[in-house]
């Protein structure tokens, strides 16, 4: 069979040998003291997405440490119901010296083999690279992701060596939830179906199929199961076994010459074959997501690469499909309505992504149903869940960051109108989950079991039982509850008098009526503001819930009251990299985001640093102390204390959140939409975009 050539490129003994022309958009790049260091190696992971919610994901050395871990996690029924398809792939290098396995696992505490050693440089650039060095030889690793395609392509190019050499690529396969491990058992089928050029695996009906496009000299079938690999970060192991048993078929074997790429694509299935130009296609593919992003010349460093990074929360049915999506973050977060309505002004409009702003708004609205939007969408099914009391209030604020950037009053009109006036009614008249407007105007939650804020943790629960109680209760009156709400009537009254809407003048009087009740009630006799009202309880918890309150464009809450704010967050609840849940002197502060599930349920909103609130802090910044020189220069140096971040935990994003204790360790989701995207808002309102 005949050698099947890709590319050639010209041989050179340096390293970062194919870079991409993005400007401004710099590679994040780690030598050997890091690729072969496996605990600072394990640390930093990468992810990469095809915008129908499924990505590809691991470590720099392609151990992976997590259940959701992967190089095909595709989605069955974009953007849900994803599978974990491939796993991971072992390459080993045979040449007249020897053999030189380059893969990495970790079994029982001992790792094997330990390619890593041969592993001296991983680049995001802005695709993961590997560059591989076996004595003379040096041999780069390529991965990414077809566009609005559950398809990955892993290429290889041969850049030196004293001659040819054959590369072995032994696929391992998981097919199972991506939320789950897999084990060896007898309902897995494993035949393996072969024509020319092409591989199929299909081991469960109610799974997609793997299809493996290749141009390998030889499919060697070595069948067999490899057992118990071991997944060692922290969200393994509690609750969910943390080993898994992957499946392979044998290797598929390449000849390279000096200068040879050779490449496989995995997918769900695909017409044509491998891309015999995967380089050029990676190219394109890198262009084609710069041209969406539209990051402003002149953009600095953090904007540029959170611009890029913004891209990967998008999720839409089908290709060009109708309904479209952000995702909450990776790798495990589903589809969330409060954290895409409070990303959207970051990821769409900062980034003047009006189309994809107008359809994800247009989607959100096409799901409301006794005057809620979702506030989830099930991963197993896509059904959509509400129990929220905020997010449809975060609806008006997304809709009016919307109208401040386009004027687009036509769209409003024609596609968001009817749902804004259909989810103030609910509000008005009492939605299901014990949701509706008190005597005094305010928004009471009467269900004390539910969380229905953003602060949702609940106890954890045996397997198959209901969640247990509420770590942070919320019912009653929130504060920021109350203040989304009178921001979403005054939006409605100022919207509604541009458009001729009869009720505008009635939202805009009981906006006043809420102001009037919500300063009497929430504001403290020390000026900061209570986080929740019960018949029985003023709660005095300094949380972050008040700076929301403060910080929104139509805010009940008066410039001196937001000073006061301020400045009691900015003593006990700034950090470096964001905003604690709870003030440190509180006596159920937690500064650790660790242990078993439940301790970190208990801690998830009791002091745990939320980077999403970084947007919130600086809109209240600006609006209490203008943008002056002054101002920007302070907002400068807490914005650029997340730069270090983008490479740390999830590389070129910002992770969910961080311990309130110094050092303020990176915890949760490695990349998180609302915290990139209120960090994006936050530099666009700040006018630090060269930041």
């Amino acid at each position: 069979m005949k050698q099947k050539k890709l590319l050639s490129l010209e041989a050179t003994p340096k390293l970062s040998l194919v870079p991409l022309p993005l400007p401004g958009l710099r590679p994040i790049l780690f030598g050997p003291e890091v690729c072969q260091d496996l605990s600072a190696a394990g640390a930093k992971e990468w992810i990469v997405t095809n915008g129908l919610g499924g990505y590809a994901s691991s470590t720099l050395t392609g151990m992976n440490t997590r259940r959701y871990h992967g190089l095909l996690v595709a989605a069955a029924h974009p953007p849900l119901r994803r599978v974990v398809l491939l796993s991971k792939v072992e390459e080993t290098v045979i040449a007249p010296g020897g053999r030189f396995e380059l893969a990495a696992n970790r079994y029982a505490g001992v790792v094997h083999p330990e390619g890593h050693r041969y592993l001296m440089e991983f680049r995001l650039d802005p695709w993961p690279t590997f560059i591989y060095q076996v004595g003379e030889i040096l041999l780069e690793k390529s991965v990414f992701l077809l566009p609005g395609e559950n398809a990955v392509v892993i290429g290889y190019t041969l850049h030196a060596g004293p001659g040819p050499i054959e590369l072995a690529v032994r696929p391992l396969t998981a097919f199972r939830d991506f939320r789950w491990v897999s084990h060896e058992n007898a309902e897995f089928d494993t035949r393996l179906i072969e024509q020319p050029g092409v591989l199929t695996l299909h081991p469960y009906e109610m799974l997609p199929p793997l299809v493996i496009h290749h141009t390998a000299e030889l499919v060697e079938r070595s069948p067999c199961w490899y057992k118990n690999f071991e997944y060692a970060q922290p969200e393994e192991g509690q609750g969910v076994q943390a080993t898994e048993d992957l499946w392979s078929f044998g290797n598929l074997l390449f000849l390279l010459k000096v200068g040879e790429s050779c490449a496989l694509v995995a997918s769900t299935g695909r017409r044509g074959s491998v891309d015999l130009t995967f380089h050029e296609r990676r190219l394109e593919n890198t262009q084609a997501v710069l041209a969406q992003t539209m990051t402003p010349p002149g953009s600095g460093p953090l904007t540029t690469r959170l611009s890029w990074t913004s891209e990967s929360f998008v999720a839409r049915s089908t290709p060009g499909g109708a309904e479209t999506y952000l995702l909450a973050g990776f790798p495990w977060s589903t589809c969330w309505g409060r954290d895409a309505l409070i990303s959207l002004p970051g990821l769409t409009l900062a980034t003047r992504r009006f189309d994809l702003a107008r359809s994800i708004l247009e989607t959100c609205v096409s799901k409301v149903k006794g005057g809620l939007i979702p506030v989830r969408l099930a991963e197993e099914d896509g059904s959509a869940e509400y129990d929220s009391a905020d997010t449809s209030l975060w609806f008006y604020w997304a809709v009016w960051h919307y109208w401040k950037a386009t004027r687009d009053l036509k769209f409003i009109s024609k596609k968001l109108l009817d749902p804004m006036r259909e989810i103030m009614e609910g509000y008005l008249d009492g939605t299901p989950f014990g949701i509706r407007m008190d005597e005094d105007g305010l928004i009471l939650l009467s269900d004390k079991e539910l969380p229905l804020t953003w602060m949702d943790a609940r106890e954890p629960s045996e397997r198959g039982q209901i969640p247990g109680r509420a770590v942070t209760p919320r019912f009653g009156k929130p504060v920021e509850v109350n203040a989304l709400w009178y921001c979403a009537l005054e939006i409605m009254g100022s919207l509604g008098d541009r458009l001729g809407l009869k009720r505008a003048n009635t939202y805009s009087r009981l906006a006043r009526l809420v102001q009037e009740h919500f300063v009497h009630t929430f504001v403290s006799p020390k000026g900061f503001l209570y986080d929740r009202i019960t018949e029985i309880f003023q709660d005095p918890s300094i949380r972050p819930n008040m700076l929301i309150a403060a910080s929104l464009p139509f805010t009940p809450v008066s410039r001196t009251h937001a000073a006061i704010v301020l400045d009691r967050v900015e003593k006990e609840l700034l950090t470096p990299v964001g905003i604690r849940s709870l003030s440190p002197e509180h006596p159920q502060y937690r500064g650790r985001y660790q242990g078993n599930l439940k301790e970190r349920a208990s801690a998830y909103h009791q002091g745990t640093v939320w980077t999403w609130l970084i947007g919130p802090y600086v809109t209240t910044v600006l609006k209490v102390r203008k943008r002056t020189r002054a101002t920007q220069e302070i907002l400068r140096r807490q914005l650029s204390a997340l730069l270090p971040h983008l490479e740390e935990g999830g590389l070129g994003a910002l992770p969910e959140l961080f311990d309130g204790d110094p050092p303020h360790t990176p915890r949760g989701g490695i990349s998180q939409a609302w915290s990139v995207g209120e960090v994006l808002r936050a530099l666009y309102e700040a006018k630090l975009g060269d930041l």
